[in-house]
């Protein structure tokens, strides 16, 4: 897909090497680690708002936990697959979708939770715009859990 980083390149081929990369990272210096830290949820942000799931979920483990932004499903979702197959479905109903990073915090080295902004664009116009409390958690390199909470405007 046009517009991929070198980073989004290596992840979606090399995932091993990419998760041994972000491993190796944990062990960095905080301003290091949150530095980068800062730079891939940029990049998660580009390929979010140009609807590039697998560039997104490259370091998704195969059986990642996943609990999806309330305004579109209460259920979790076990498994990369189906939640490649979630977004997948989500991009058909909402061709137009962008995301924007307010903030991130890292918890610990495997733990971080950002702040976000999402709108989705139906084909008539219609429009649902939310704001999340994203927690993803880290094992091997791998994110293994991911949870979405809305936020009360």
């Amino acid at each position: 897909m046009k517009g991929r980083t070198a980073t989004e390149k290596i992840e979606l081929r090399l995932p091993g090497v990419a998760a041994l990369g972000v491993r190796l990272l944990g062990k960095a210096p905080g301003p290091v680690r949150r530095r980068a830290l800062r730079r891939a949820f940029a990049r998660a942000e580009a390929a979010f708002n140009r609807g590039d799931f697998d560039a997104l979920f490259a370091l998704f483990a195969d059986d990642v936990e996943y609990v999806p932004p309330p305004a579109l499903s209460e259920e979790p979702i076990q498994g990369k697959p189906d939640l490649l197959r979630f977004w997948n479905d989500v991009l058909r109903r909402y061709p137009e979708g962008e995301i924007t990073n307010l903030d991130l915090e890292e918890a610990e080295p495997n733990r971080f939770t950002r702040t976000l902004r999402v709108i989705h664009r139906a084909r008539d116009e219609q429009r649902l715009r939310y704001d999340l409390r994203q927690t993803t958690e880290l094992e091997r390199g791998r994110v293994v859990r991911q949870v979405n909470r809305a936020l009360l405007s």
